[in-house]
């Protein structure tokens, strides 16, 4: 490796290590010996991680043990044991809260082994601070978090080994080609036949054609699927990933969809955190809906679309609407209805027969088109009454 790659590549570590949390005990020594850069890089490639101080207020109370509190874990631990069996990741009564301000208020949930799990709320719900805390780069402030039968937050390279993560940062190196990024990976994780499994992983996610290519020229949604890649690379048992078709185009957003389904088919388990409901619908086993800090609802993406309701968006005066608003409101077969600029939304109860529906609002006035659609993520907040 000449002097400039060399550099390169401390300067991604150094950036990477910025953004995640982290401090890896790595000397540069640009200017030393091939010997001394290759030591350096022994010492990343075991992976000597520390933690640096977590920026959240801790409850002084919620650090003192006493005899009780000790049997009381002991007991915890017992049946962490046998729950890990099937809960790969366990919050109970999660509480997080960075520079004065409550980000999560008492989340209690689990997350089965073998599932897609999707965590679903709009900007500032609070999705990324939890993917954090179970991948241990935050501490809670109060409760208690488990996953793959560990008390979080744990700090073994080994254990870390066992996640992948993809955060809304690809934090890839762009000055290296795609290949070379995969190999750095591999080298942190100290992959197996890592040129096999780069190779795989490659064919897997349609980057083979790509591989020798500087990561700087790739399409957004190339440097996607090139994070995910990475992640997967060393094969974990929990991949967890924020956003993952953020900024991409519809044919990559279904290709990573593909994916994600193929790790579940693996009985591998992924958290996905997103603001789509179309998102959760196409992957996820089951939702949890966060509502500023707050745990709103766990269920089934489609139960949530039917507790909502399927909705016919008509295109019609003003007059019109505020008619077919005030007709529609004793007519069970209508949940709800809002005024829009173009006319009025109706959401329709699971049982609703639409053609009656279309009878009934075509008495208010003249009616210049209509659809039937799904919920989107803004009406499902107002039917969980938020």
């Amino acid at each position: 490796m000449d002097k400039q790659s060399k550099q390169l590549l401390v300067d991604f570590i150094n950036q990477t290590t910025k953004q995640h949390g982290y401090a890896f005990r790595v000397l540069s020594a640009m200017d030393s010996t091939d010997d001394a850069f290759e030591s350096a890089f022994k010492q990343l490639k075991e992976l000597q991680v520390e933690q640096m101080k977590p920026e959240v207020e801790i409850d002084p109370r919620s650090t003192r043990t006493s005899a009780q509190d000790e049997m009381n874990i002991a007991e915890s631990t017992d049946n962490t044991e046998e729950n890990v069996k099937d809960n790969v990741v366990q919050f109970q009564d999660v509480k997080c809260r960075i520079s004065g301000k409550d980000i999560l208020r008492g989340i209690t949930l689990n997350v089965r082994r073998g599932e897609i799990m999707g965590i679903l709320g709009k900007n500032g719900a609070g999705k990324t601070t939890l993917l954090s805390l179970i991948s241990g780069l935050r501490s809670p402030t109060s409760g208690k978090i488990t996953v793959l039968g560990k008390r979080m937050p744990v700090h073994s390279a080994e254990f870390r080994r066992k996640m992948g993560f993809v955060l809304q940062e690809n934090a890839l190196c762009e000055e290296l080609t795609l290949f070379e990024n995969m190999e750095f990976s591999a080298s942190l994780y100290n992959v197996q036949n890592s040129q096999k499994r780069i190779l795989e992983v490659l064919e897997i996610l349609g980057l083979s054609d790509r591989r020798d290519q500087v990561v700087s020229t790739l399409s957004g949604g190339l440097k996607r699927r090139t994070a995910i890649a990475r992640a997967f690379l060393h094969d974990p048992e929990l991949f967890i990933i924020d956003e993952p078709t953020l900024g991409v185009d519809a044919d990559t957003r279904h290709a990573l969809w593909a994916y994600l389904r193929l790790l579940r088919s693996k009985s591998k388990t992924v958290i996905v955190a997103t603001n789509y409901l179309d998102e959760a619908l196409a992957l996820c086993d089951r939702v949890a809906v966060l509502g500023e800090g707050e745990l709103l609802a766990i269920a089934e993406p489609r139960e949530l679309v039917r507790r909502t309701g399927s909705c016919i968006d008509v295109e019609c005066d003003e007059q019109t609407a505020k008619g077919i608003a005030s007709g529609v409101q004793n007519i069970q077969q209508i949940t709800r209805a809002d005024l829009t600029l173009s006319g009025i939304s109706l959401f329709l109860a699971k049982e609703a027969n639409p053609d009656e529906v279309l009878r009934e609002f075509t008495k208010y006035g003249s009616i210049e088109g209509f659809c039937f659609r799904a919920p989107d993520l803004s009406e499902v907040f107002k039917s969980l009454g938020r």
